[in-house]
Order: structure tokens, then sequence, then C-alpha cells
């Protein structure tokens, strides 16, 4: 079950309803070393919890990842850290934004039939992580924001 935290008071996430829910990346706080780096969800609520099903992923730079190489990077979970975008260092800078289809994410877009999947949440610890695996060469600067909308099913 997922819960939103108001005042104190655990609350069941709305069935059924959209939610928005944000995560950021910003090198001052995470770092940017060679590593698979949970990413910080802003505001109130738990994140992404068993059943919540992913209808869509933005990712905004709000200022441009930079590197003294060419790094690989992917977002996804800790099970599959390139599920929901492949290496996307090529399509950031300032005021980038992507969205789901912009690359390549095995969880989320269909890249054979090029449409959007609906990916659901499984109670595994390792899926209900947001991550961002760098690879190759180190990030050295920048800061993005992630927005995953979704909604956990009535039935559910």
């Amino acid at each position: 079950m997922a819960y939103l935290f108001f005042g104190g008071i655990k609350m069941g996430i709305p069935k059924g309803k959209e939610l928005k829910m944000r995560y950021s990346y910003d090198f001052t706080r995470d770092g940017g070393a060679i590593s698979e780096i949970a990413l910080t969800k802003e505001g109130s609520g738990s994140g992404l919890q068993e059943g919540f099903v992913i209808t869509d992923m933005t990712v905004y730079m709000e200022t441009e990842l930079t590197s003294a190489g060419t790094p690989t990077l992917t977002l996804g979970n800790s099970t599959d850290p390139d599920g929901y975008f492949a290496d996307f260092f090529g399509a950031v800078g300032d005021d980038v934004i992507l969205n789901r289809g912009d690359r390549a994410g095995a969880l989320i877009w269909d890249d054979t039939n090029d449409h959007p999947i609906h990916y659901r949440i499984d109670g595994t610890a390792a899926n209900q992580d947001l991550v961002m695996d760098v690879g190759t060469a180190a990030v050295t600067a920048g800061k993005l924001l992630v927005t995953i909308t979704g909604y956990v099913p009535p039935s559910f």
C-alpha cells in the first residue's frame, strides 16, 4: 500500500486518480561518480510504491549535466537502471526537456512499435527506486528534475 503523510497522519494514495511525483538529481548534493545514484523525491509522500502505474515521465534539465568525458547516463530502477531512459547524456543541455519516447526505455516505451507502455511497480524494493546510472565518465556538474505521472488502480 502506498501512503501520503499529511500533518503526521498516514493516508493511502487515492486510487484511480492521476498523481504526479517529482524527483531530482543535483550534482552539488548527489555527486557524480560512476555509480548508480538514487534520485531524491521532492515534496511529501513515499514515492513509487507497489501497484503504482507509470503512465508518463518527463526529464527537465534545469542545469546542463557536464563531464570531463562522455558519460553514459540512464534512468530506471535498481533492477533495470536503463528501463525508463537509455543513454540520454547526448540530449542534455540547459532547459532541455525529454519526454517518454524521446529515448529508448524498454519499461515505459516500445521502440519497435513506437508507443507508450504503462509500467506497474511491483513489490520488489529495487523496482520502487528511481536511479540514474552513471557509466564511463563521472558527471561534474548539473541538475535535473524528473516528473512521473501515474495512478494506483482502483482494484489494487
